[in-house]
């Protein structure tokens, strides 16, 4: 055998370079093995190729259709709010109670603040069938 453990036929298969390779590879999982940590690294790496083989067409639909309505609400947000940051930014007024008021006769302003106060209905109420 030599040096890498390997027999003749398996040493003809590797160049040199990929020897250097593998070895550098063994070096770095050595304090995995001894530790029993890589059993986690497989144990991620199978449960990831199950659930890969357990997906189909509907489930993968289901995860894309999960992901938009998480991504879309947080977008929106996030660009009102960049909208709102700039023009205070670079718009030359005073803020002040009244001017802060005057928003409120906007009505896209009070369908906003309308659909905060339900959105935090709705949180209270699930809230409060959790607890009781």
């Amino acid at each position: 055998m030599s040096e890498n453990n390997l027999n003749p036929a398996e040493n003809r298969l590797f160049s040199d370079e990929d020897k250097v390779h593998l070895q550098h590879l063994l070096e770095k999982a050595r304090p995995l093995l001894a530790l029993k940590r890589f059993d986690n690294i497989v144990d991620l790496l199978s449960l990831i190729s199950d659930s890969i083989d357990i997906m189909d067409n509907a489930t993968v639909e289901k995860l894309s259709v999960a992901f938009e309505e998480t991504l879309i609400p947080v977008w929106e947000l996030s660009a009102a709010y960049n909208m709102a940051k700039k023009e205070s930014i670079y718009q030359d007024k005073k803020y002040t109670l009244g001017s802060t008021f005057t928003l409120l006769r906007n009505p896209d302003t009070l369908k906003g603040i309308s659909i905060l106060l339900r959105t935090v209905q709705i949180i209270g109420e699930n809230n409060q069938r959790i607890e009781g």
